[in-house]
């Protein structure tokens, strides 16, 4: 092996590594959220009974074979381009699946933290199926969702299989905290190449679904 492969072995090593203490960091059960430069320190906890909320349909995803989740605040920013901010150039993005076959990604760069699924989570009645409850974490409420009931269609054949009790295994909440993704797994970190997925430009149907990772 010339030193030229050696080098390049050595920082695959290094980038791998990486990304696992990345990750094991991200699965702590109270692991700090990512910083977000523009968002203002949170206020203290106060006490108080968890109240109906406002649904907005969660994120736009990457659908795959693989799909990428763009967590869903305010309306987005009409832009030039074809793809989002945070795919301007190449970006890691964690898999994890959803429903026992269905995977789907969220970029890093809108992953908020990663949380062990717990009983803590109050069910609000009177909501669409896929709305799970809400989970108290760091003086806000987590509106965490069935991200698997919430993108098939209730006539599609592979809904049957979500029917009856599930078992959860993570939460991935992602960008201000707001919404919280329940999944039975967490996948790999992987680097994806703007080009390599097909970006929707028509996000006015299945607005959570940012495109389609053509290789993966």
């Amino acid at each position: 092996m010339t030193v030229s492969e050696k080098q390049a072995v050595s920082k695959l090593v290094e980038h791998e590594l990486a990304l696992k203490v990345y990750i094991s960091a991200l699965l702590e059960d109270e692991a700090a959220p990512l910083a977000l430069a523009d968002e203002p320190a949170p206020r203290p906890a106060v006490e108080a009974p968890p109240q109906a909320p406002e649904l907005k349909p969660p994120l736009p995803t990457v659908e795959v074979p693989v799909e990428v989740a763009e967590p869903v605040s305010a309306p987005p920013v009409p832009s030039s381009n074809a793809y989002p901010d945070w795919a301007d150039q190449a970006f890691e993005a964690l898999l994890f699946k959803v429903g026992g076959f269905l995977s789907l990604a969220t970029p890093l760069a809108t992953l908020n933290t990663i949380v062990t699924w717990n009983d803590k989570i109050t069910p609000m009645p009177g909501h669409a199926e896929w709305f799970l409850g809400l989970l108290p974490m760091r003086a806000r409420q987590v509106k965490v969702i069935d991200i698997a009931k919430f993108v098939i269609p209730e006539n599609h054949a592979a809904r049957r299989s979500l029917e009856g009790e599930r078992q959860f295994k993570h939460i991935i909440v992602v960008g201000n905290g707001e919404y919280g993704l329940a999944c039975d797994d967490l996948g790999d970190v992987f680097s994806v190449e703007r080009d390599k997925v097909r970006w929707r430009t028509d996000l006015s149907q299945r607005p959570w679904l940012a495109g389609t990772l053509v290789e993966q």
